[in-house]
């Protein structure tokens, strides 16, 4: 059953989640900046931040294809809970505790296994029931999330990702 009552509407539960995936993609493009030592790592990161992109498009296409009437309808107060938590913590400076590889790859775990996917396969999928659409969700999340779960097969185990430190630049001074 839907509660309704955050107070907050539809737009507004748009709006926070086009900025949250905006927020994780200036996150992990920042961790291609601290990893562009090793150009694959750099890559790597660089390609999650484009997906955090496009689930921005995506959500700003869905919200734009509704009507006005659509989106002021009450958001759903689990939903909107969802968003605030999430906005909450990528507030939070995720990337300055970041020294090794394995902190940015357990940071990337707990944001993609954490509400950001589910207020987005919500947003994207649930409030415009298409299959398509849904099916169209359920492979971006599936591949965008197999990115990281596959990390160890493609790059190193937990005790490698602790051996790559940051490359930090600071007063235009590189240190590693």
């Amino acid at each position: 059953m839907m509660d309704s009552g955050s107070g907050q509407t539809m737009d507004t539960a748009f709006a926070g989640a086009i900025e949250i995936e905006y927020r994780a993609a200036d996150i992990y493009g920042q961790f291609s900046r601290l990893f562009s030592h090793v150009q694959e790592l750099s890559d790597f990161w660089q390609g999650l931040s484009n997906d955090e992109v496009r689930h921005a498009t995506t959500l700003r296409a869905v919200r734009e294809s509704l009507a006005p009437q659509q989106l002021l309808n009450p958001c759903d107060k689990q939903v909107w809970d969802k968003v605030m938590r999430t906005q909450r913590m990528l507030k939070k400076d995720l990337v300055g505790a970041i020294n090794t590889l394995d902190d940015a790859y357990e940071a990337a775990h707990d944001l993609e296994f954490s509400e950001v996917n589910v207020i987005f396969k919500f947003l994207a999928a649930e409030v415009v029931p298409s299959d398509e659409r849904k099916q169209f969700i359920h492979s971006e999340i599936t591949q965008h999330q197999s990115k990281l779960a596959d990390f160890n097969l493609n790059f190193g185990d937990k005790a490698w990702r602790k051996g790559i430190c940051v490359q930090r630049i600071a007063s235009g001074q590189v240190a590693a």
